[in-house]
């Protein structure tokens, strides 16, 4: 029966050292956590409760993520430094967004729809540059598309939820 050494090999391909490991399942777990709160977070109804729930633990996963990057990039070297680029741009824009919520900065609402969004396009981004060759149907795009598909999908849904809030759908933010 194969270790946690063994599976992680196949999405490093190398067997990983201890140090690594123990560094990519929180880095894995926050990952996916991230993800799925932010999609939790930016479907929900903007009131208390699920929206700001969510949006507090995709914050907190995103600090895991960029520290775990943080330290799979030290032991890797400079191959995986776009990663803690990513993962620090995406980290400086969230926390930008979430403050500007908490302290309800003049224009708040749409810091933090621009902060929280624009970070989860970096998140998704460094996912798939990193991933996104490895993954079935996916591994057919050139490389470029995984740097800037994320980007022309989200950038037009933040363009479209500023403009709800402009108009007054989105006024209980």
């Amino acid at each position: 029966m194969p270790d946690v050494l063994d599976l992680l090999r196949q999405l490093v391909g190398e067997r990983p050292s201890l140090l690594f490991a123990a560094l990519l399942v929180p880095h894995i777990s926050a990952g996916l956590t991230g993800v799925v709160a932010g999609a939790i977070a930016m479907l929900s109804p903007k009131r208390t409760g699920r929206h700001p729930n969510a949006g507090r633990i995709y914050f907190g996963a995103l600090w895991v993520v960029c520290a775990t990057a943080a330290g799979l990039a030290a032991l890797r070297g400079p191959e995986d430094a776009y990663l803690v680029v990513l993962g620090t741009l995406s980290l400086a824009v969230a926390s930008i967004g979430f403050v500007a919520r908490h302290r309800r900065w003049p224009g708040w609402i749409r810091l933090h729809i621009v902060g929280m969004a624009t970070s989860y396009i970096l998140l998704l981004t460094a996912f798939y540059v990193d991933n996104g060759p490895r993954l079935p149907v996916w591994d057919r795009l050139p490389v470029l598309a995984f740097w800037i598909v994320p980007g022309l999908i989200g950038g037009p849904l933040i363009g479209r939820a500023l403009v709800r809030y402009r108009t007054g759908l989105n006024a209980s933010l």
